[in-house]
């Protein structure tokens, strides 16, 4: 079995994703674990590349095709699942090795629009531009209250790796970061906030020491 990939080689797969969008006229903004460790996320490394194009009038398929066409170290392999009908976006790395890439457009998974210029860049890392980090930390907190519902046995094991990145991630926004809730009310949808607001109040049931970190962030 190949190594596992490294934070480097993540980091490269992200930049050369970013830059072949670019190349296309298409802005994008990193996602899921691969943002939270440029936030500074050090409990373990990201194995794929979740990027969020700033784009929802095309379709997550038609933009794999483009990054394909314009750069020949992504490839396209069907969904494991015959009933899916997606393709997995794969990016070649040297020694027989490969990393997945996950594009993703506003309006999928709750992910609200970003405007450009709410797009962060992190000081050490100035060329990749990455999710605002309460959106994201939001994100993630949506994605343990779907591994918790979900049935089937291996995806609510999920959830306690969810759970560590959430505590890292609040841990950072507080104590690093300074994020509060009043300074993104401006651009984040009502809708966005409720749904959140709810997620928090049943993270807060589980885990009741965060709740004063989910209330140094507003809510």
């Amino acid at each position: 079995m190949p190594p596992a990939l490294t934070a480097q080689e993540i980091r490269r797969v992200a930049r050369t994703t970013i830059a072949t969008l670019a190349g296309q006229g298409l802005e994008s903004c990193l996602f899921g674990s691969a943002a939270c460790a440029i936030y500074g996320m050090t409990h373990r490394v990201p194995n794929d590349v979740d990027l969020v194009v700033l784009e929802d009038s095309l379709d997550p398929e038609e933009i794999k095709d483009m990054i394909v066409s314009a750069n020949n170290n992504f490839y396209l392999v069907p969904a494991a699942n015959p009933r899916n009908t997606y393709n997995v976006l794969w990016y070649y790395l040297p020694r027989n090795r490969r990393c997945k890439v996950d594009i993703l457009t506003p309006g999928l998974l709750s992910i609200p629009d970003i405007p450009p210029e709410n797009v962060v860049r992190v000081d050490q890392f100035q060329d990749i531009p990455v999710t605002p980090l309460l959106p994201l930390l939001l994100l993630k907190l949506r994605g343990w209250t779907d591994h918790m519902e979900d049935p089937r046995r291996w995806m609510q094991e999920k959830a306690s790796v969810d759970e560590e990145d959430i505590d890292e991630l609040l841990e950072l926004a507080v104590d690093d970061y300074d994020v509060h809730l009043d300074d993104e009310s401006d651009w984040l949808p009502n809708w966005f906030i409720e749904e959140a607001r709810e997620r928090v109040d049943e993270y807060v049931q589980a885990w009741p020491d965060s709740e004063d970190y989910w209330s140094q962030l507003g809510f």
